[in-house]
């Protein structure tokens, strides 16, 4: 089935114009006006000379323009991109340049990040500025307001669009300047069945019908689903396993309004809106939302989370112990925590209820999931080895850059297939488990340690709210472990006490021989900042 996001929405635009496509604080857009938006947004960049393969990057962070971007571009066929709001100078400037962008939509308060890269950048035919922050917009000569140009511009024609369409979600790994993994969108909407079959808990509707009568069947037994992504749209979890599933099945996203996750202010929206699925990224979110549920239940005031059929996680590992602990505040919801990589694969799924066994790290391995050694060859399901996940994806690869996509991406038998790197094993009962990334692994002393799963004991202590474990050059081991801890709010964490808990639970060589406590340096997506952890460990005046 080769469809496309834009012509989807149109129909159900069409079909359903009254009813609400996004909530943004107490701004509410029906079908109708996101439609009618985007239309006109789309306009206006064809008026500047943008169309077809043209990138449109979008610099904000999660609001109804966000949405309404990305539809505009891909009315006119033009490429959406992410951008991650907390990038300067030299990453903002590489990721432009590689999405060879032609508009950039950016929030007001963004705009002396961005002004170097702008200037760099003579191929920029528009620079759009949003200033729903409560904030003043500084008029530009060459930056236009967002309701502006709306307000002075008519809707686009409806055109033909074939399902080869692209759109890029750029992400920085876990080492080096971010690259650009370019999704097929006709791939992509076929996709967003499983997804919404995950996040729904939906499975009798007839999957292999377009997206128009999916939305139209699902009506006739279910209220329209509503999806509230807390964590930030341009990184995967919010945009594509929440929002974009959710949209494609005519249903309505809500977006927070606060720029920074605000554990209250979640479940204030969840009682007011009640959503029927909210996306995370794993325990980064998961323990906030913990703390908020367990003081206004101490309060004898606990929330509404009554909406909640399931809860779902991608990105960042979530933690059994949470779970279990989440399951008895909203003993009705569903926790579904995927796991897959940037580059477009599922590598597995699990979804745990209330009295089910929590796991972090076990999953079912995903449709078409391969496990090779490092000669290419592949490991059996009755194998216990090691080795890494090859992967059916929908995504082409990376943008502008053939050698790393020949390097990570292959065609078997008329399927694209992606090596991201990720290091697991077959369990006894068909499950896999994930045990780490291939760049992060550290090498101590001739043996391989998976940060993975140190951290994973780590996080046993009750004492410790996060922890990130990394390696460092060492002159005698090559390297040595280091674990940057994060106490619980209230409490306190000795480095050595740290070290002790790992030693009776691991191998020795698996101990973190240099622990800092400290909170622990992470984006608005709940991913580790890695150049800041080694960053705290070279500024550190503990010894070597």
């Amino acid at each position: 089935m080769n469809e496309h996001f834009a012509t989807t929405w149109e129909a159900i635009a069409d079909a359903y114009p009254g009813d609400p496509a996004i909530i943004d604080g107490t701004r509410v857009w029906t079908w109708r006006e996101f439609d009618d938006r985007a239309s006109r947004l789309a306009a206006a960049m064809a008026a500047a000379g943008v169309g077809a393969g043209d990138t449109v990057a979008i610099d904000l962070y999660n609001c109804g323009e966000y949405l309404e971007a990305f539809y505009a571009a891909l009315k006119i066929r033009a490429v959406p991109a992410n951008v991650n709001y907390r990038y300067l100078d030299d990453e903002m400037l590489h990721l432009l340049q590689q999405a060879e962008a032609r508009v950039l939509v950016h929030h007001a308060t963004f705009a002396r990040r961005v002004a170097p890269a702008i200037a760099a950048l003579p191929g920029l035919r528009l620079v759009i500025e949003v200033d729903n922050l409560g904030g003043t917009r500084t008029p530009d000569a060459g930056t236009l307001g967002y309701e502006e140009l709306l307000a002075g511009t008519g809707p686009a024609p409806r055109i033909e669009r074939p399902g080869s369409d692209v759109f890029l979600s750029f992400t920085g790994g876990t080492t080096g300047l971010p690259k650009g993994v370019e999704y097929v969108v006709g791939n992509s909407v076929n996709n967003t069945d499983v997804l919404a079959r995950l996040n729904l808990g939906i499975t009798d509707l007839d999957w292999s019908a377009p997206s128009i009568d999916r939305a139209r069947q699902l009506r006739e037994s279910y209220p329209p689903p509503v999806a509230l992504p807390a964590s930030p749209m341009m990184h995967s979890t919010g945009l594509i396993m929440a929002s974009l599933p959710v949209l494609t099945l005519g249903g309505t996203v809500i977006s927070l309004t606060s720029p920074h996750f605000d554990a209250d202010e979640l479940f204030t929206a969840v009682a007011r809106y009640r959503p029927s699925t909210v996306s995370i990224v794993g325990d980064a979110f998961a323990r906030p939302m913990l703390r908020a549920l367990d003081r206004q239940a101490a309060m004898g005031a606990p929330y509404d989370t009554s909406s909640l059929i399931t809860i779902t996680s991608a990105g960042v590992a979530w933690s059994g112990q949470v779970k279990e602990q989440l399951l008895e505040h909203i003993p009705q919801v569903a926790l579904v925590d995927a796991c897959g990589s940037s580059e477009g694969a599922a590598i597995g799924s699990q979804v745990t209820r209330r009295g089910e066994p929590a796991s972090t790290d076990r999953f079912v391995p995903g449709a078409g999931l391969r496990l090779l050694r490092t000669d290419g060859s592949v490991i059996p399901g009755d194998s216990s080895e090691i080795g890494l996940f090859l992967l059916p994806t929908g995504c082409r690869g990376y943008r502008n850059d053939p050698e790393r996509t020949a390097r990570a991406f292959r065609t078997i038998d008329g399927q694209r297939y992606v090596l991201p790197g990720d290091w697991g094993r077959w369990n006894e009962d068909g499950t896999i488990t994930l045990i780490g990334r291939r760049t992060s692994t550290i090498n101590t002393g001739g043996e391989k340690v998976f940060p993975e799963e140190v951290q994973q004991v780590v996080l046993l202590n009750e004492d410790v709210e996060d922890c990130l474990v990394l390696g460092v050059p060492d002159e005698r081991f090559g390297q040595r472990v280091v674990a940057i801890v994060q106490p619980v709010a209230g409490r306190t964490v000795e480095p050595d006490e740290v070290t002790r808990f790992v030693h009776d639970r691991l191998a020795g060589y698996k101990a973190p021989r240099t622990v800092i406590v400290a909170t622990v340096p992470r984006g608005p997506n709940g991913k580790a900042l890695f150049k800041e952890a080694r960053a705290m460990f070279e500024d550190s005046p503990l010894p070597r």
